[in-house]
């Protein structure tokens, strides 16, 4: 197998262990060396000596090189991983507690401070991407960086590189389900149509070719979920829908639970309980003892993450035809969305990387919601390259929970002036 080079960009952060380890335990996998850059020069030190770390106690022979210039970091490199955060916890602080203030949720991939994280990560993203073209034009970019479905959308509409827009939250869906189902109905393969984040499990096939959805919905709905709220939420929405949501999108069903979110907001936000858990990490990482995962990335989220690295990784080093489900351009995958946006489904991924597979059109219980953010995210991107206050209002007015000028308007405009983003 061929030796590759793994940069990752945005090193600084807290899911690198992550990713250090999955490049440790992942047999067969031939990583030469390892890339680290990071814009904080401090957090890059952290992370690089408890990589070096990691890799010695494993006793593995892996090189590791970390570089503030970007361009000197992904010289020779042959996957990029992006997981980069414009602002840090500061600007998603921002992002969670101004559109409370509007009777609007605040979180950081959806609604207003999804697309506030999208407008200041886009122009960094893309200038990133034409880099990572120049330098190491082969190079696969593996993108986490939120929000994924945006990001990916705008990339690869405004650059050359090649990028895969990941998530491990319908990954680990499928997982679930297939644990789940086994004993009922066997193996199963599950399809899924929608957006990062707003996806939606709608097919499950029996090896024999067998569409047992409807059995197998209700199957787990009367089952399991009890020990679990948000996939007890999910299931809930299941039978209605005639399709499994991923939990992550539940505000947009229930309204009521958001008001609660936006009432606990004010008492602590999730960035700054990330921000006291992000602290844990880097100490622990610092500590010259610690040469592994550091505990306190448990309470950071993140599960799935190397997984979905390194299967893709796999898939496209070894052109394998793998079916793993991502963010890639549309391409006439799925009916009534336009050719050039991100979507997330299952897609084939080889060495020429990802192509969805064809879905049709997206059942119609769930096909409104998803066109109306699908126009959401690709106004933001257009706003993020325009830097056109006008596309960022119509933005917020197409995301289902705003839809009202007289809440979106002056909610904008706090948010550009809080972020120093100057739209005309």
């Amino acid at each position: 197998m061929k030796s590759i080079v793994l940069c990752i960009v945005g090193a600084g952060g807290s899911y690198t262990p992550e990713i250090v380890e999955g490049v440790l335990e992942r047999e067969g996998l031939a990583v030469a060396e390892i890339s680290l850059t990071d814009a904080d020069p401090e957090r890059l030190a952290v992370m690089a000596g408890l990589t070096r770390r990691m890799i010695a106690a494993k006793g593995a022979g892996i090189a590791v090189r970390e570089d503030r210039d970007l361009a000197r970091a992904v010289e020779g490199a042959d996957f990029v991983v992006t997981q980069i955060r414009v602002g840090g916890m500061a600007a998603r602080q921002i992002d969670e507690t101004i559109p409370p203030r509007y009777g609007v949720i605040g979180q950081e991939t959806t609604g207003p401070g999804g697309m506030f994280k999208a407008l200041r990560t886009i122009p960094v993203m893309i200038d990133i991407a034409r880099t990572i073209a120049q330098v190491a034009p082969n190079a696969f970019i593996l993108n986490y960086t939120n929000p994924s479905g945006i990001v990916t959308e705008a990339v690869l509409n405004h650059t050359d590189a090649k990028l895969l827009g990941l998530c491990s939250s319908i990954p680990l869906l499928q997982h679930r389900l297939k644990r789940l189902l086994a004993d009922p109905f066997g193996p199963v393969e599950i399809g899924s149509v929608g957006l990062n984040h707003l996806g939606f499990v709608h097919s499950i096939v029996t090896v024999s070719g067998e569409d047992v959805t409807a059995a197998a919905i209700a199957y787990l709905a009367s089952r399991h979920g009890a020990n679990d709220n948000m996939f007890a939420s999910a299931l809930h929405m299941a039978p209605v829908l005639g399709a499994i949501p991923v939990e992550k999108y539940g505000d947009l069903y229930f309204h009521r639970r958001a008001e609660a979110v936006i009432a606990a907001a004010a008492k602590e936000t999730r960035a700054q309980a990330v921000m006291t858990i992000e602290a844990e990490v880097l100490a622990e990482a610092a500590d010259p003892a610690v040469s592994a995962k550091p505990q306190a990335l448990i309470r950071r989220g993140g599960e799935g993450y190397s997984g979905v690295t390194f299967d893709t990784l796999d898939a496209v080093l070894n052109d394998r035809g793998a079916k793993i489900v991502m963010s890639a351009l549309n391409r006439g995958a799925v009916a009534g969305l336009p050719d050039d946006v991100a979507v997330e489904t299952v897609c084939h991924v080889d060495a020429s990387g990802a192509r969805p597979l064809p879905v049709g059109e997206i059942p119609l219980p769930f096909r409104g919601l998803v066109q109306a953010v699908k126009a959401h995210e690709s106004l933001t991107v257009q706003a993020a390259v325009t830097r056109s206050r006008d596309v960022a209002l119509q933005a917020l007015l197409a995301h289902p929970l705003v839809g009202d000028i007289d809440i979106a308007e002056p909610m904008l405009d706090e948010l550009l002036q809080a972020h120093g983003l100057d739209y005309r």
